[in-house]
């Protein structure tokens, strides 16, 4: 520990107001200004971060109820596909899907879409060389 003494410090107030109390009512008042102590300073401070942050706190929840409410996205997949020379189109919501049923889903898309691609691309290898 430091062997520093400290002195007590005593904290007059910023401002005395004297009040007359005699009969005739009249409220006499003097100002007596002190300068702050950097303590006094310090607090000021910190009191007045404190009740800008409350401030700000207190504004954001005021206007939290003023806040649209968000519109439910709906996941919703497209799939079109040809039946018997019929073109057909269905639109699934998938956000009612269990795991299972969106991990088939995706397997039988990317694997049909992957031989689409691959038929596709070797599906006539004279198409190309016609023109010759």
């Amino acid at each position: 520990m430091s062997s520093k003494n400290y002195e007590q410090r005593t904290f007059e107030p910023s401002y005395v107001q004297i009040i007359n109390l005699s009969n005739d009512n009249k409220r006499r008042t003097r100002g007596k200004y002190s300068k702050s102590c950097s303590d006094c300073k310090d607090t000021i401070d910190c009191v007045n971060l404190l009740s800008n942050k409350i401030n700000k706190i207190e504004e954001i929840i005021n206007n939290f109820k003023n806040r649209p409410k968000k519109q439910p996205e709906l996941s919703i997949f497209n799939a079109t596909f040809t039946l018997n020379n019929t073109p057909c189109e269905l639109e699934y919501d998938l956000s009612n899907f269990t795991l299972d049923e969106l991990q088939k889903l995706a397997r039988f898309t990317t694997q049909n879409s992957n031989n689409n691609i691959f038929v596709n691309d070797h599906s006539n290898p004279f198409d190309k060389n016609e023109d010759k």
